[in-house]
């Protein structure tokens, strides 16, 4: 029986305690023995949802292998909402969406975690969602990095050595009443690019008329330019960049539904060449018109060699759609995964996976490719691996896993 190293809680403990130590199911803080070389470890976070997903928990586990058939929760760290982490040098940094505070863990030679400080963020307004993966934070450096202020378009200068804010950088003229801020960010050479999207949460109303790309200079941390274009609409899944130092932009699954459900504008993607601070004016992906045969996408991503994983919508399999929400649409068993080739406009079903609720994160650790894929209701995530061309299944864990980092 594979044994996992999770955070060390015993029975009835707090997860606000002070140390945390890596241990096995059957051993606690064992060093490695004289002259070997101590083997990786691996965080991941999982998301347990609660009753209509109005609340959730989230569970944070050290593994020493993701050649797993399962990974175990049972002593995993536990964060209210959903938590986030960052891995930079021997520190592994935790942070929940519920509050504005990162905690920081120090690895030690034997494996165990002490912790080693916490930065809070609570006077900086920044919003109730708090995130440190590549969704709310950029991590230029050892000694740099930026938190996004949701509320204020504002970035929070941190130090993560010394655990210390650093600066601001005040937002860009793009708030407007009644809209909440959707956004993401990409960091090439010393340019931060980050977008801005519109939408109200309460209402579930999205705005397509217009967004926005700020550039920043990340050695000055100055705005250097606001680009505005509406072609596509709310570019704010996770942004990558291929070989040829290009840069490209999607939108997530919500607004694939809204123009299934409410006539928005068809989904496409942009990019920014290399050397260039502004969108590509002669280049447009549009996924129904150029690769999917109708469908609608989101959620471009990159695998590698000029192709990108693309998660479609096939509405043959649901119209008439009822009466079901946006968000509802999302969640129903009718998305698969496409390798599209972005050159050749061409795309086919990823094989090895088959059709599954919208959504999906991809992560890229040792080298090698993972999709982390729930279930119809989110309450188990599959990993699958891309290798040869098509995904194999690993490890599966309970809730919603969205993320993993390496350690060491």
């Amino acid at each position: 029986m594979a044994s996992w190293i999770v955070f060390g809680l015993a029975a009835g403990c707090s997860s606000d305690d002070t140390t945390m130590v890596a241990s096995t199911e059957t051993e606690t803080n064992l060093p490695a023995p004289s002259g070997e070389t101590p083997g990786p470890l691996y965080v991941l976070p999982t998301e347990i949802y609660g009753a209509d997903f109005a609340s959730s928990t989230s569970l944070v586990s050290l593994v020493p292998s993701l050649d797993v058939e399962r990974i175990s929760l049972d002593q995993a760290r536990e964060k209210d909402g959903r938590a986030s982490v960052l891995a930079i040098g021997q520190w592994l940094f935790v942070a929940s969406s519920s509050a504005p505070v990162i905690e920081r863990y120090e690895l030690q030679p034997d494996g165990s975690l002490l912790e080693a400080g916490r930065l809070s963020f609570a006077n900086y307004g920044v919003p109730e969602f708090f995130s440190i993966d590549d969704w709310g934070n950029v991590t230029i450096s050892p000694t740099k990095a930026y938190i996004f202020n949701g509320n204020e378009g504002s970035h929070i200068i941190w130090n993560p050595t010394t655990l210390e804010i650093i600066g601001e950088i005040e937002g860009p003229d793009v708030l407007r009443p009644g809209w909440d801020i959707e956004s993401t960010a990409i960091v090439r050479g010393n340019r931060l690019f980050r977008t801005f999207s519109y939408l109200d949460y309460d209402t579930w109303q999205f705005d397509f008329s217009r967004q926005y790309v700020g550039v920043y200079d990340t050695d000055s941390d100055q705005l250097l330019a606001l680009v505005e274009d509406a072609r596509c609409p709310l570019l704010y899944s996770r942004p990558f960049i291929d070989e040829a130092n290009d840069i490209y932009f999607s939108g997530w699954l919500w607004t694939a539904t809204e123009t299934l459900m409410n006539g928005a504008p068809k989904n496409c993607a942009l990019r920014i060449r290399d050397g260039q601070e502004a969108f590509d004016p002669g280049w447009q992906l549009t996924y129904a018109d150029d690769i999917t045969d109708g469908r609608e996408a989101g959620v471009l991503r990159y695998l590698g060699g000029g192709r990108a994983l693309l998660d479609v919508f096939h509405h043959e399999r649901a119209e008439p759609f009822g009466d079901l929400s946006t968000e509802e649409l999302a969640s129903t068993p009718n998305w698969r995964l496409w390798s599209v080739d972005l050159e050749q406009r061409t795309g086919e079903p990823v094989a090895g996976l088959d059709f599954k609720a919208g959504g999906y994160q991809d992560v890229q650790v040792d080298g090698r490719t993972f999709l982390l894929v729930p279930n119809d209701d989110y309450s188990e995530t599959t990993a699958f691996e891309v290798s040869g061309g098509q995904a194999v299944p690993g490890f599966k864990v309970q809730g919603s896993a969205y993320h993993m980092a390496k350690l060491r």
